[in-house]
């Protein structure tokens, strides 16, 4: 195993890269991108360019649980993979039917289709996560590419469930768009939203009055649009050469605003006539050293609610010597507050991979990958924290009732559990996913939890 893991691990990187694109950061408080629409080309990087090898899993591999007994928690936790495998699932992104909150659909990065490939899989539940029904989006091959993975569902006001998920082997990667007419169920069409003689990675999707947009990343942050349920896309427009990591909030009236990251800041596009108007959310500081080895970046999650309040959260490592910390910033009408740190164990556990959603009843509640219960910062549990007015928070509290010890994976073997957990609130429910190694491999696992005014607010 110990002659392995250097391959194993430059593997997976290449694998399932993200760009890191190491710029000059400037501020771009306030000013405008013109579009580009001519075509993207692709660019030389690692990340884009996968190799088709695939990862074996290790002979020699032995369990290695989480130490400590199952606790108390006050929410369920609920497996969504139902494979009988040893595969690795992971990666989760969830999103909740506007019309039905009981109705869950969950994308993810799955090897159980065998010979080491991996693909994105659809999870799906009527009944609020007590069930789940298995799918599989990636229905049109392209000349038999394979791996497929960054999972992103959006729910279309037509009621359908459209899945954004970026191919690969042999590179460079493209972005595919699913659409399904029965939840989730079934897949009854999939279209390219990107072109394969260029690259695109980490696909975020949005559906919004009739239209849908994908926000991809290549030599910067680019994005393209579908006015006809996905049958076509429209040509590539840069928004930011030097963004990377989208994610997407639609607010009541229909508005795309997208937040993502840059080396050093988060920023916040919005489309305005033929131009993105860009501005700087908040600074960020690069994530501290970790005592694991899975990959670890600055995601910025975000909700809105509706009266137009946005809100955005991201692990940042500004607090030196305290470990990575979950920090948090909402809109106000004289800009962005100033950043406050959710996490309030006060040591230097590691805080990582936010999750971030907004209730139909205005309760804003984040969610993260958290060390604090193994002194070593290894084994993670997940915690969240809940607002009613998304200025005062309430206690930090445990959800998984079991810790997770990235390591225990056959497949992965501590060098992959996703780059992002998942969080999505509908009426009255937020779901909460996350990767989960309990059963000494990875599975997805969901906790429903109410989104009730958190006591004290």
């Amino acid at each position: 195993m110990s002659k392995n893991k250097p391959l194993l691990v430059l593997s997976l990187l290449a694998l399932l890269g993200i760009i890191a694109t190491l710029s000059i950061v400037v501020s771009g408080q306030g000013r405008s991108v013109a579009r580009n629409d001519s075509q993207v080309t692709a660019r030389a990087d690692a990340d884009l360019e996968v190799p088709s090898a695939n990862m074996p899993l290790s002979s020699g591999w032995k369990a290695q649980p989480a130490s400590g007994a199952a606790v108390s928690v006050a929410w369920a936790n609920i497996r969504v993979n139902s494979d009988n495998t040893n595969e690795a699932q992971n990666e989760p992104f969830v999103a909740v039917d506007p019309n039905n909150a009981n109705h869950i659909v969950v994308g993810a990065n799955s090897w159980q289709v065998g010979n080491g490939h991996f693909e994105a899989f659809a999870y799906v539940s009527f009944d609020g996560g007590k069930s789940w029904a298995t799918s599989q989006p990636y229905i049109n091959r392209n000349a038999s590419r394979l791996n497929a993975a960054d999972s992103t569902v959006a729910f279309g006001a037509d009621g359908a469930v459209y899945f954004a998920f970026v191919a690969m082997t042999p590179a460079p990667g493209a972005v595919a768009v699913s659409r399904s007419n029965d939840g989730g169920l079934t897949w009854a069409s999939q279209s390219w939203a990107t072109s394969f003689n260029s690259a695109a990675d980490k696909p975020a999707l949005a559906a919004s009055n009739g239209g849908l947009y994908v926000y991809y990343q290549n030599n910067g942050l680019f994005s393209t649009s579908s006015a006809d349920a996905g049958a076509t896309w429209g040509a590539s427009s840069l928004i930011d050469s030097l963004g990377r990591n989208a994610y997407p909030v639609v607010g009541a009236a229909g508005s795309v605003s997208v937040f993502y990251a840059t080396d050093g800041s988060i920023r916040l596009a919005r489309s305005v006539g033929t131009a993105y108007s860009i501005s700087t959310v908040a600074k960020t500081v690069a994530l501290q050293p970790r005592p694991t080895q899975y990959r670890a970046s600055i995601y910025p999650v975000a909700g809105i609610d509706s009266n137009g309040t946005m809100y955005v959260a991201w692990a940042d490592g500004r607090n030196a010597g305290h470990g990575n910390d979950i920090l948090f910033v909402r809109s106000t009408a004289s800009g962005w507050s100033s950043p406050v740190t959710l996490n309030t164990d006060g040591s230097s556990a590691d805080q990582l991979m936010p999750s971030l959603g907004v209730s139909a009843n205005g309760t804003v509640t984040v969610a993260w990958l958290d060390n604090r219960n193994d002194a070593a910062n290894v084994n993670y549990d997940v915690y969240a924290a809940s607002s009613a007015d998304g200025v005062h928070f309430g206690a930090n509290q445990r959800v998984t009732s079991v810790s997770s010890n990235p390591n225990n994976d056959p497949r992965t073997q501590g060098t992959m559990i996703g780059d992002y957990f998942s969080l999505a609130s509908g009426n009255g429910m937020t779901y909460i996913t996350w990767t989960d190694t309990r059963n000494n491999n990875e599975d997805i696992y969901l906790a429903p939890v109410t989104s009730a005014a958190p006591a004290g607010n």
